[in-house]
């Protein structure tokens, strides 16, 4: 975001060039300022571009999904049906079933991470099973936090939150279908 501010401000930095030499040196000065700071934090120029629909594949399971890349939910999300929390050698855990694109059913047992708490599409504030699996968008995978829900009355049944976007793929929500997942197959245990 910084970068993009950056940038902005460039724009606006060569626009208030004809207005007045003050707001030039502010301008440029600030723009400096955000560019050198997200260059020190992330280089997001080297960052590959992905739009707002991709498909990605989870593992375990290798099932490969359309997902919504959404840079406004901080945990992806996931349609899961028939959950069932169960105890594996004293841990929680959760059971549950995943249709890919194809239509491919897989069933997935996995460690429960926590309960989050959140707000939901519809803007209702609900309790998630949460878990661990691995996702991959492009050439870039990385186990990340997922919440478990019923997604059936939402177009997408994966969504890609910004805990495994922030420093991976920058979003333009102008474009999508960018990438195909390329990962190496991962097994999670």
């Amino acid at each position: 975001m910084r970068m993009a501010l950056g940038r902005i401000l460039s724009v606006t930095g060569a626009l208030a060039r004809e207005q007045s030499g003050v707001t030039l040196g502010c301008v440029l000065a600030v723009s400096l300022v955000c560019t050198a700071r997200a260059g020190a934090a992330t280089p997001e120029r080297d960052l590959p571009i992905a739009g707002w629909l991709e498909r990605a594949r989870l593992s375990p399971g290798n099932v490969v999904f359309e997902a919504k890349l959404d840079t406004g939910a901080r945990t992806s999300s996931l349609d899961a049906r028939n959950l069932q929390q169960f105890e594996r050698e004293g841990k929680a855990w959760v059971a549950f079933d995943v249709a890919g694109s194809n239509g491919h059913t897989v069933r997935i047992d996995r460690p429960l991470v926590r309960i989050a708490s959140v707000k939901s599409a519809l803007g209702v504030d609900e309790t998630r099973p949460t878990v661990a699996l691995g996702v991959c968008v492009g050439n870039i995978y990385r186990v990340t936090e997922v919440t478990l829900v019923d997604r059936s009355v939402l177009d997408k049944p994966l969504l890609i939150g910004r805990l495994f976007l922030r420093g991976r793929l920058l979003v333009d929500s102008s474009r999508r279908h960018l990438l195909e997942p390329r990962c190496p197959l991962k097994t999670l245990r």
